[in-house]
């Protein structure tokens, strides 16, 4: 079995950018078949940008596609296949000196995780954003991005064992309606909830009112539109991802990026 080093991965690797014991490295894959069995030697982010793969492992398949979001605690032996002809990746290596040095617990989150939260995608979309940046400060910017997608994950219940049983099916809920016009009361009652009840929990779950997670969703999926390049205008991508227009969109997509939409397109690009 192969055992990636540090910074290593399959296809062939861009942009890489190395921070303190980070490695930060684009990764594409041209018609590939698949990857063998191997391990990586450090723990690493793996952000999907474009395309879609299989990753297998000895008791779970995930499906990725652009957007995906996953992290793999070292040594997690898995392989690849069902590439489509293009795929393309933002991986981010993290060195023992680097959770040494900011005194993170390397054994925590443990094992793979399949990351669903928009905070989190959100937060890569925009560390995909400023790896393309000029400037003396993008190291700095990328590290600290990469700080905050750990402390989120130490405050996130949504990837430990103790969550409640209708965390899942809300979520599937939100992101299968979000461009919709959403009701409290509707949602409450296929959850089997008090609206009240819900809305005093649904903060302590995810960090943030049940409004403000749909909007997240919203900018989400409108970064998963640019990054897959789709030929659509601003105005366009505002009302498919549920925005009444393009103004509204701007000002979101600015809070929870820090960008504009044409200024994070441009750059991708």
């Amino acid at each position: 079995m192969d055992n990636l080093a540090k910074g290593q991965f399959f296809g062939v690797s861009r942009d890489e950018l190395s921070i303190n014991g980070l490695t930060l490295v684009q990764s594409a894959y041209h018609n590939l078949q698949g990857c063998p069995w191997h391990y990586h030697e450090n723990a690493y982010f793996a952000f999907t940008t474009s395309g879609t793969l299989l990753e297998t492992y000895k008791q779970k398949e995930i499906a990725l596609s652009a957007g995906s979001l996953t992290y793999h605690h070292s040594q997690e032996p898995h392989y690849n296949s069902r590439y489509s002809s293009f795929v393309s990746a933002l991986h981010v290596d993290i060195d023992d000196s680097w959770f040494n040095r900011l005194d993170i617990p390397k054994s925590r989150p443990e094992g793979l995780l399949e990351l669903g939260s928009p905070d989190l995608k959100i937060l890569f979309a925009r560390l995909l954003a400023e790896t393309r940046q000029n400037g003396t400060e993008k190291k700095l910017s990328a590290e600290s991005l990469v700080v905050m997608a750990f402390s989120q994950l130490s405050r996130s219940r949504e990837y430990t064992d103790r969550k409640p049983a209708w965390q899942s099916r809300i979520q599937e809920m939100l992101y299968a309606h979000y461009d919709e016009n959403l009701s409290l009361t509707h949602l409450a009652a296929q959850l089997q909830l008090h609206p009240v009840y819900l809305c005093q929990q649904f903060p302590k779950l995810f960090q943030c009112t049940l409004g403000e997670y749909v909007r997240k969703i919203k900018i989400e999926k409108a970064t998963q539109h640019m990054m897959a390049k789709e030929p659509v205008s601003l105005t366009e991508l505002a009302y498919a991802c549920g925005f009444s227009d393009q103004s509204h969109f701007t000002r979101v997509f600015r809070q929870q990026t820090g960008l504009t939409p044409m200024n994070f397109r441009r750059l991708i690009r």
